[in-house]
């Protein structure tokens, strides 16, 4: 019976609220709506769009890569050096050709550049030039040489066919003098190119001066040069049979070539020679296109093999400018981005919770998207200080996850428009 009496109690003061709830219930609750509603009408919720944002410059740095699969065969510059736009930085194996030589073969070409045929045939290229795949366009261009200088002078007009005849049995027997030669300087060639591998091989291991390696270098450089210019001169020696063959069947058909023809197949094969030397330095020699400082990447080294698509070195402009962000923004939703717009950028090489973040403003808004991205041009007016009170060092193309403020709004008229 007690237990029912304390069960019945129990119930009882459960049930019956406390007297001052009752009486200040009702003012409590609406007292605490009010203050939410105050609370949300001074609370303002920010709009967003998320992006992927790089830093650059004004003056962007370039990269430079791997055009094709690539061995290096020397790095001509030191890392972190000062270069010209223009300048060799990296040359490529199996090329075959020495790069002064290129150069200076390039800077002839230059030097001639929108000539007539005529003055064409005043461009004097060195026979001893080591050139690689280069050699058959530039005796290509020389034997064109030949053909409208003999036929614009008319050097072969005076002699019978008998004559041509026997000067071209005259020619054969040089030509197979110079061939038996050939075989000779060969393998002089040959010799020293051993000569300097076995040289390399003391050096690297501390056996050896050094000044004897560069002596033994120099004997292969006379070697290779002796050997082309003998080359060239084969070359020209053939070349000239085939011109009094040409001009003995002139004779014989009643027709002689055209000066014209000629020489616009002369500008033909000065512009092949041209074309072939630019190949060559894209295929084979990574240029700087700027003035500016280089930094390699590690494994840019000599006898180092990169593949196609690798990045080789970057080109920091001497006077790049202000650091700036280039943000790739999804379009979606993007028409509400606007120039003076907050930026809230994390780096990821610098975590956010530790250092904070850096704030920006954008400056300018990509009109065409590409890929279903929009290019947003980002300034850090205090530069790179966080929150934090952290100055963030800049690298070139530092990657970080950027947040853009679209617009502030009070939580309360956000409530509103939801309702």
């Amino acid at each position: 019976m007690d237990r029912v009496e304390r069960s019945y109690e129990a119930r009882e003061f459960i049930g019956k609220p406390a007297a001052w709830l009752v009486r200040n219930g009702t003012l409590g609750l609406v007292t605490a709506v009010l203050l939410l509603i105050l609370l949300a009408s001074f609370y303002s919720y920010p709009t967003t769009l998320q992006g992927s944002l790089t830093l650059t410059t004004v003056d962007p740095p370039r990269q430079l890569h791997a055009r094709q699969e690539m061995g290096i065969e020397a790095v001509l510059v030191a890392d972190r050096s000062v270069v010209q736009a223009g300048q060799t930085l990296v040359l490529a194996t199996n090329s075959r050709a020495r790069l002064e030589h290129v150069m200076d073969l390039e800077d002839q070409l230059i030097e001639h550049r929108g000539e007539d045929a005529d003055a064409l045939l005043r461009l004097e290229l060195s026979p001893t030039l080591i050139l690689g795949q280069l050699e058959e366009s530039v005796y290509a261009f020389k034997e064109q040489q030949q053909r409208y200088r003999n036929l614009t002078a008319r050097r072969l007009d005076g002699f019978t066919s008998a004559e041509l005849t026997r000067m071209i049995a005259q020619s054969e027997g040089e030509v197979r003098q110079l061939r038996s030669q050939e075989s000779g300087l060969e393998d002089l060639v040959a010799g020293a190119q051993l000569a300097v591998e076995r040289e390399k091989q003391l050096a690297s291991e501390g056996l050896q001066d050094v000044a004897q390696l560069e002596r033994a270098q120099d004997r292969l450089d006379r070697a290779e040069e002796e050997l082309q210019a003998h080359t060239a001169t084969l070359r020209a020696a053939s070349f000239s049979i085939e011109l009094m063959r040409n001009q003995i069947e002139s004779y014989r058909s009643g027709r002689q070539g055209s000066i014209n023809e000629t020489a616009a197949r002369l500008r033909q094969t000065y512009d092949e020679l041209q074309l072939a030397v630019s190949n060559w330095k894209r295929d084979f020699t990574i240029v700087s296109p700027i003035n500016g400082r280089v930094v390699f990447q590690p494994d840019v080294q000599q006898d180092n093999f990169l593949s196609q698509g690798r990045l080789i070195a970057t080109v920091i402009p001497l006077e790049a400018g202000n650091t700036v962000g280039r943000m790739q923004l999804d379009v979606t939703g993007s028409g509400k981005v606007a120039v003076g717009q907050e930026v809230i950028v994390h780096f990821l090489r610098w975590p956010h919770l530790e250092y904070g973040s850096v704030t920006g403003q954008i400056t300018r808004i990509g009109m065409v998207p590409v890929e279903h991205q929009i290019m947003v041009d980002v300034s850090f007016p205090d530069g790179l200080r966080t929150n934090s009170g952290f100055t963030l060092e800049s690298t070139p193309f530092m990657e970080g996850d950027a947040t853009i403020v679209v617009e502030r709004q009070r939580l309360l008229a956000r409530l509103l428009e939801v309702l």
